[in-house]
This record gives C-alpha cells, sequence and structure tokens, in this order.
C-alpha cells in the first residue's frame, strides 16, 4: 500500500493536469505529423501549432506572430541574454536561467534588492540617470516573481524607467503564470518568457513573447522552424498541453489567488503558534507584495543559527511531505541561496530556510500534515529546545 503525501513544491514543478493529459495524447499516438512536412499529417500538425500560437496569444494580448515555442524558461531566458547588446542592468535575485548568463557577460549591473528581494524603481533610475543608451543595444532584466520568495517587481514602474530611454525589457515570468494578470505583463515588456511545467503543464516546453521589432537571434540554428528564430521541429503535444495549461491557469487565476493567499494565511499562523521565534517568514505577506503560492521560511536553533535545510528537507521526506530549500534548477544540490544573501540574510541562518509552494489543488489537509511533520522534524533537531 502506497503512502499517503503531501506535495508542496509546485514552484520547482507541478503535476500535469488530467486535462491537459487528455488533449496531449492524440499527438503521443495517432496525430504524430511533423509541422514541417508539407503532406497531409504534416500540415495538419502545422495547423495545431499556429492555433496553439494564437491562443497562447490571446492571452497574452500580443500578436501570434510574436509568439515563440521554446523548450522552456532556461532556454528562452538564455535566448534574450545572448542578443549582442552593450548594457544589461538586472538584479542580484535572478533565476539561475539569468544569472549565470550575465556573469559571464561584460558591462553588466547587478541591482542590490530590498528586504524581500525586489527592486525598487528609484534604485534603477539611480543606475540609468545621466547615461545615453542606444535603440535596442541595452536591456534590462527583471523577474516578475521571485522563484525563492514569491517576490512581486513593480513591472510597470521598471518599465517606465527602462522604455522611456529605448532599453529592451525583458520579464521572467515562469512563476507568473496563473498568478498575476500576463497580459498586463507582457504589455509592459519587449520579452516575456513562460513555461510548461510550472503551471499544469508538461516539461520540456515553453514559450518567448518577443515584440515585433524587438532583435531577437535564434540561439538554436539549423532549421527554418518558428518563423527562423528557434531551429527544430517543433514538439506538438508539448505545445498543445503548454496551451491548456496556460489558458486554464489565466482562467482559474483570481479564485486560486484567492484560496492560496487564505492558504499561505494560515500555515503562517500556525508556524508562529508552534515555533514561535525558531521560525522567521522571509517572504512579504503584504497584499500584491508576493505571489500567493510561495512561502519562504527560516528555521532557528536555540542560537539563533539556521538548521541544516538538507537534514529538514530529507527529514519531512521521511513523513511523506515535500518542499524545497529553493531554486530547483541546481541539479540536487542544496548550497547557500544567492537569493537570500542578497535580502541581507545570513549563510549561518539561510542554510535553515525552506520553501513552500502551493497548487490550486492545495488543501488545508496538506498544511496540517506539513505542520505536523515539521514538529517531529524541527523538534528532533532541537532537542534542548
Amino acid at each position: 500500500m502506497s503512502r499517503e503525501t503531501t506535495y508542496l513544491d509546485h514552484a520547482a514543478t507541478t503535476p500535469l493536469l488530467p486535462e491537459v493529459l487528455d488533449a496531449m495524447l492524440p499527438f503521443l499516438t495517432d496525430s504524430f505529423g511533423n509541422p514541417s512536412s508539407v503532406y497531409g499529417p504534416g500540415r495538419q500538425a502545422r495547423h495545431v501549432v499556429e492555433k496553439c500560437r494564437m491562443r497562447v496569444a490571446d492571452v497574452l494580448g500580443v500578436g501570434s506572430a510574436e509568439i515563440v515555442f521554446t523548450s522552456g524558461g532556461s532556454e528562452s531566458n538564455n535566448t534574450v541574454l545572448q542578443l549582442d547588446l552593450d548594457f544589461i542592468v538586472s538584479s542580484q535575485t535572478e533565476h539561475e536561467a539569468i544569472r549565470e548568463p550575465l556573469l559571464q557577460r561584460e558591462n553588466v549591473v547587478l541591482l542590490e534588492p530590498d528586504v524581500y528581494g525586489c527592486i525598487e524603481p528609484e534604485a534603477l533610475e539611480s543606475v540609468l540617470a545621466g547615461r545615453e543608451f542606444l535603440p535596442h543595444r541595452c536591456l534590462g532584466s527583471f523577474m516578475a516573481v521571485n522563484n525563492e520568495l514569491g517576490s512581486i517587481n513593480p513591472i510597470a514602474a521598471l518599465s517606465i524607467s527602462l522604455r522611456d530611454r529605448g532599453i529592451l525589457f525583458h520579464t521572467d515570468a515562469v512563476q507568473a503564470a496563473g498568478m498575476l494578470d500576463l497580459a498586463k505583463l507582457a504589455s509592459d515588456v519587449d520579452y516575456l518568457t513562460l513555461s510548461g511545467h510550472k503551471m499544469g503543464g508538461p516539461k520540456g516546453i515553453g514559450a518567448l513573447f518577443a515584440r515585433a521589432g524587438a532583435p531577437l537571434t535564434p540561439l538554436i540554428s539549423g532549421g527554418g522552424q518558428e518563423q527562423d528564430r528557434r531551429a527544430g521541429t517543433e514538439n506538438v503535444p508539448g505545445i498543445v498541453g503548454f496551451t491548456l495549461a496556460l489558458e486554464l491557469a489565466e482562467r482559474r487565476r483570481l479564485n486560486t489567488c484567492e484560496h492560496l493567499s487564505a492558504l499561505r494565511i494560515q500555515l503562517v499562523e500556525e508556524l508562529k503558534t508552534h515555533f514561535g521565534e525558531r521560525v522567521f517568514i522571509n517572504t512579504a505577506l503584504e497584499p500584491g507584495m508576493s505571489s500567493p503560492h510561495v512561502l519562504n521560511v527560516l528555521f532557528l536553533d536555540e542560537r539563533g543559527q539556521g538548521l541544516d535545510g538538507e537534514m529538514l528537507i530529507l527529514g519531512l521526506d521521511v513523513e511523506g511531505v515535500f518542499v524545497s530549500a529553493g531554486s530547483a534548477c541546481s541539479s540536487g544540490t542544496i548550497g547557500t541561496s544567492h537569493v537570500l544573501r542578497a535580502v541581507g540574510i545570513a549563510p549561518d541562518q539561510s542554510k535553515g530556510a525552506l520553501r513552500i509552494s502551493f497548487a490550486a489543488a492545495s488543501s488545508q489537509a496538506d498544511v496540517d500534515r506539513l505542520v505536523a511533520a515539521l514538529k517531529d522534524v524541527v523538534n528532533r533537531m532541537t532537542p534542548s529546545s
């Protein structure tokens, strides 16, 4: 008999929605044509891909020609960041798929965030003031929702400083799907990144919105697919699943956010009740400051130092409860978080951080099981408290 488990790491990946799987199945079996082929099955596959492109564009409120299907968020981000640019401004709290490419470039400024991981418009303005920028030669890249803290960046305000100067604007919106108004986000930027598996869709598929007229150089060459912007045979079943998952995320967004906001508040109250000063909340809880699907917390010992995060996660794993220490894009490693370091949390404390992340199907029962498991694990790790 399989044990009861509680999955609370939806910021890492989400289970495939049943209706998404149903939509994909025909294209994994009988409807297997290559969209680049000129005969019947190929033409049918091409029609499906282009129909999906229009549906994705409708969610974002953009033109279908501005949508490029990719393998996911990391590829989409790297496609933008490999452009020939004179200057890039970003933040110290970006996802590794942004941070690592930026660290390999010159003429990059990484802004310090506030204590919650957000970039203040005044900080951006102070870096840009007095400089001259050539059109389409400079880029600002700021994620919409931070993957570790859930912090929401003021994209509209940042856009004013960037676009008034002719600076291109890219946002990693992978964690924003189903949480923020993507059409509003897209209206404020030139590039926007999405990933299927963060919103109930399949892995290995994503999309990049690239505004008409904004430069875009293929990261992958060797074919004319995606209007010569991304070579390789299109992943038809993935595109079908991605498209439906995106539509469902947007359709259910307001109800999901209301549900998760209440769930997160309840979790915070229970954590404070049971752990008192041994728990510290890293995520901003004020309305509009963070996405309701993410909560980042620190567990401290009697000396005020962080507990061993790996031991916390493995202890919860034994109890059948699954959370993470932060970003899931580090090949299974647990180290000091650059995000927590950037917001001023000392390494001896940040090692005790956990990221708890919800999805629409998360319930009060999940919260109860998490808290019960945490009580057992934390108390075993702090026997003298």
